[in-house]
């Protein structure tokens, strides 16, 4: 009888280091092995790699969900694997620089860099360069990180939400959340427009913290949010007409691959849902990052998710010249994750 293993899409390649696929029972006897097929990985002269993490949401508290021990063993693990930098792709922390204090019934949110410091705390220990963009967590409480981007250049060595950093001849373009409601500012949207057009002869990796909201005028399904896992979408938030003005944006530069996290939902959803992870069906080449700090597993596809904070998962990207292979991780056992393992061609 034949069988066809539906979990895999076309962008699906084999771990560094496989050989053949093997064929088991249900007992665990092997039965035989069959070639990788369309599944061989990459066979060229790596340029560089870079690890990629997103929603690292550190804490100022211990917390039984460690997110500050994940984010530092990330970081170890990337440098033991020669990564040239390493980006975190949104919420580096809990709330900010702020706390919330409730005291006879009167809530105020108070200054607190805790946060923030455990962050930099972190990046000082180890050699490997981290750029990173602020996600709705930074703007907690409503608060705006525009009105603290003095302190953000304190923690980050950066005072500005919006930057680029070269790697050879690409661009990686990163772009951070002022407020929870806004994917980026009106000025940073200009300037990205701008950086595109400037850069369309060259390879660009572009990063925003949210996903696209499905159900957004203008957009269809996107990875990230995989069978309406999560609402919310702060896409949804900054409204139909930036959304589409965003998604024709990117649809007008094939040199272009996003990068997004926000709902935390693990590798393992493309078993439900085949844009879970990656997908191309809004017109660009679109790649969701799931949690380091607190995987969420979707269990059904109905949508139903279950937190795995005892997880954590991001990825080592390995850069090619007309391709990127996404290594999907396990970054507390540091092992790959078969069914996150993608490459991308960019030969546009």
């Amino acid at each position: 009888m034949a069988y066809k293993y539906k979990h895999f899409i076309q962008q699906n390649t084999a771990p560094k280091g496989a050989k053949k696929i093997g064929m088991y029972q249900g007992d665990g006897k092997k039965v035989c092995t069959i070639p990788l097929g369309r599944l061989a990985s990459a066979t060229k002269e790596k340029l560089y790699s870079f690890g990629l993490v997103s929603d690292i949401h550190l804490y100022h508290l211990a917390a039984n969900w460690n997110p500050n021990s994940k984010f530092d063993n990330a970081l170890t693990f990337f440098e033991g694997q020669n990564c040239a930098m390493c980006i975190v792709c949104g919420d580096l922390t809990q709330s900010g620089f702020y706390m919330d204090k409730t005291e006879n019934g009167v809530t105020t949110y108070d200054l607190e860099e805790a946060q923030f410091a455990k962050y930099k705390e972190l990046c000082d220990k180890h050699t490997i360069p981290v750029h990173e963009i602020c996600g709705n967590h930074e703007s907690y409480f409503g608060k705006s990180i525009t009105d603290n981007l003095d302190k953000l250049e304190m923690y980050t060595g950066k005072g500005v939400l919006s930057y680029t950093v070269e790697q050879g001849n690409d661009l990686f373009i990163l772009c951070g959340q002022d407020h929870g409601s806004s994917v980026m500012s009106d000025e940073d949207f200009t300037w990205l427009g701008e950086t595109l057009e400037a850069n369309k002869d060259k390879r660009c990796f572009v990063f925003v913290h949210s996903h696209i909201d499905d159900n957004t005028e203008g957009g269809v399904e996107d990875s990230g949010n995989p069978c309406y896992a999560r609402e919310n979408s702060i896409f949804g938030y900054w409204g139909a007409g930036k959304t589409a003005n965003f998604i024709n944006l990117m649809q007008k530069y094939p040199n272009v691959i996003l990068f997004h996290g926000h709902t935390h939902i693990k590798f393992e959803a493309q078993k439900f849902d085949k844009n879970a992870t990656y997908s191309e069906e809004n017109g660009f080449k679109s790649v969701h990052i799931p949690s380091s700090g607190g995987p969420r597993e979707l269990v059904s596809a109905d949508g139903t998710w279950e937190a795995r904070d005892s997880e954590s998962q991001g990825y080592i990207v390995d850069v090619y010249d007309d391709c990127i292979v996404l290594n999907g991780m396990d970054l507390v056992n540091n092992q790959p994750i078969p069914l996150g393992i993608y490459k991308i061609n960019t030969i546009v």
